[in-house]
């Protein structure tokens, strides 16, 4: 049986000593122990949580469209896909969205995008997953182009687009 020597900080070590005290540090380091515990004991190595990229849509006035967020890695479930906006238009209303996974499943997981304005200016997302003991992949940069529908008007400035908030799918 293998065996390991698990040292998560030295009370010699002024920074150490500092993180030692402190709950919040305490509680991630041994959900860190765990969980290398846990991927040894199923046979999975050690990756980080990664999502992998994601290819920029367009979309109509009043269109939405599902789009599958993979990722690499093994996270604790239940996980959250988060997406943020960084790029919305000036008059625009850009919502950001949350998913909730409970469980690994078959299917992709998805976030569900939509617009609710047209344009000729991207809006920029940055989407990451979030397991259940805070571990955050890098955020992934995507966009979504909001086009006027053929013979349509230009959309309200003001209306939103954005990520709805969804359930696994």
């Amino acid at each position: 049986m293998p065996s390991v020597i698990i040292e998560t900080g030295f009370h010699t070590n002024i920074s150490d000593a500092a993180a030692l005290q402190d709950p919040v540090f305490r509680t991630a380091s041994m959900k860190g122990v765990e969980k290398g515990y846990r991927l040894f004991r199923e046979g999975k190595g050690c990756l980080p949580l990664k999502a992998e990229p994601i290819g920029g849509i367009n979309l109509s006035q009043g269109d939405s469209q599902q789009v599958d967020v993979a990722f690499e890695g093994y996270p604790q479930y239940p996980i959250q896909l988060i997406t943020t906006n960084v790029g919305c238009p000036p008059g625009w209303t850009c919502t950001d969205g949350r998913v909730h996974i409970e469980a690994p499943d078959a299917k992709p997981s998805q976030i569900t995008l939509r617009c609710e304005n047209a344009g000729s200016a991207p809006i920029l997302w940055d989407t990451q997953v979030v397991d259940d003991d805070g571990v955050k992949s890098p955020p992934v940069r995507h966009w979504v182009q909001c086009i006027r529908r053929p013979g349509g008007a230009v959309a309200r400035p003001g209306a939103p687009v954005g990520v709805e908030p969804a359930t696994a799918g």
